[in-house]
């Protein structure tokens, strides 16, 4: 317990630094402290010291240390830890549009490579960097002021591998084979026995009773007999189960499919398209009609999840060639810079990788042999302790918020 000549005496050798407001501080007859400054006025200080520059961190040693544990645990009384928390959320919103607005004029241009990534990362890759990252190991323990993440992919139909604890879990595409309404129905009872919070999740070019335009194109559109057969089956499934689109059975997630979402004051983006290889869903074609797609990915989103992989990150095949998306890539580092972009698809590329500011993570379940032999991946987003605390005991509503804004959107 700090006495108030002491406080005037720390007040007189860092005048310069800081002016605490020490004519208002009060004691009790036990010589206690007592909350000083009323949420008015603390609100009107912190808008004089934020105008002039000044904070009570801005020097080191032992004075801003005691400073520190005056200011936040005597002159703020305990129950600002709601406002203290919409303090954290209100940072967290200026760091994306601090993002935002340093990026807002970036116009990303198709590469003149683009159909072929193998060069474009040739052309690219002195100006990219690509630093390996260690991933978190899996029994980290989880703190009350950080969330955890738990992502995976491209399980094909397969059981989800064993699953760390986490607060929010990451699919991120091809968690069927091919889309049945049966492979839906069951993947969505293991969403039901996984422990996590939320459950987030992304089409990949195997749900592909989830892409109307391919459930919709001709043969010649599509390109090869088997994929028109593969079509038809589908469809005979889906008129069996009498519905349009399976995605209704996903009750026990949040599908996302070009749209944003906030948890926990986090903002995540979910978008299914990739490359056109195998004439299966949401493929479209490089350059510039997946560029539109990636258009719509806001500036400054915390998570971004993809089913394809950037160029250079984790998108390596083991015959030597580059499958990512140069486009995405120039997206992600040039205008929307998240902090972690999160995607599959490239089996060979599982791994952690970084640019120095977003790390990029193929959580592929599944080797190339389709045998799931690799680990999920886990990372953490610091937020407040109340924050998180109402996102974990008001799961319902939440999610219901959030289905109901999905639906308006449509």
């Amino acid at each position: 317990m700090l006495s108030p000549a002491m406080l005037k005496s720390m007040g007189r050798r860092t005048s310069r630094e800081v002016n605490l407001p020490l004519d208002k501080i009060r004691q009790d007859s036990k010589g206690n402290l007592l909350p000083l400054i009323e949420d008015e006025e603390v609100m009107q200080y912190h808008g004089r010291r934020r105008a002039s520059n000044h904070s009570i961190l801005d020097f080191d040693g032992d004075t801003a240390v005691m400073l520190r544990g005056v200011f936040e645990q005597e002159v703020l009384p305990s129950r600002s830890n709601a406002r203290r928390a919409s303090v954290m959320s209100m940072n967290q919103r200026q760091d994306r549009e601090r993002r935002a607005s340093l990026t807002a004029n970036v116009k990303i241009q198709p590469h003149q490579y683009t159909e072929d990534p193998t060069v474009a990362w040739e052309m690219l890759k002195a100006k990219r960097p690509v630093k390996r990252v260690i991933q978190m190991k899996l029994d980290t323990p989880i703190r009350p002021d950080h969330v955890r993440f738990v992502c995976v992919s491209c399980t094909h139909g397969q059981p989800l591998p064993h699953l760390p604890d986490g607060d929010v879990l990451i699919v991120a595409g091809d968690f069927t084979s091919c889309g049945l309404p049966k492979e839906v129905k069951n993947f969505n009872a293991q969403l039901a026995n996984t422990r996590h919070a939320y459950r987030i999740l992304i089409a990949g070019n195997h749900e592909c009773t989830f892409d109307e335009t391919f459930l919709k194109s001709q043969k010649r559109e599509i390109g090869e007999a088997k994929e028109e057969a593969l079509k038809q089956a589908l469809l005979s499934a889906l008129h069996s189960a009498k519905m349009t689109t399976p995605r209704p059975l996903l009750t026990n997630g949040l599908y996302l499919q070009d749209e944003v979402i906030e948890l926990f004051g986090i903002t995540i983006y979910g978008t299914p398209w990739q490359p056109r290889v195998d004439n299966w869903a949401f493929n479209l074609s490089r350059g510039l009609p997946l560029l539109e797609k990636w258009n719509q990915i806001p500036t400054g989103v915390d998570v971004l999840i993809t089913h394809t992989p950037p160029l250079g990150h984790g998108d390596l095949m083991a015959n030597g060639q580059r499958m990512g998306c140069v486009e995405l890539l120039n997206t992600v580092v040039k205008r929307v810079k998240p902090k972690y972009h999160v995607y599959g698809h490239i089996h060979e590329g599982y791994g952690c990788s970084s640019d120095g500011y977003t790390k990029f993570i193929n959580c592929c379940s599944t080797d190339h042999n389709l045998d799931l032999v690799n680990s999920p991946v886990i990372f953490d987003i610091p937020v407040h302790p109340t924050t998180k605390q109402y996102y974990l005991n008001n799961i319902k509503k939440v999610t219901k918020r959030i289905q109901k804004e999905q639906l308006e959107r449509k």
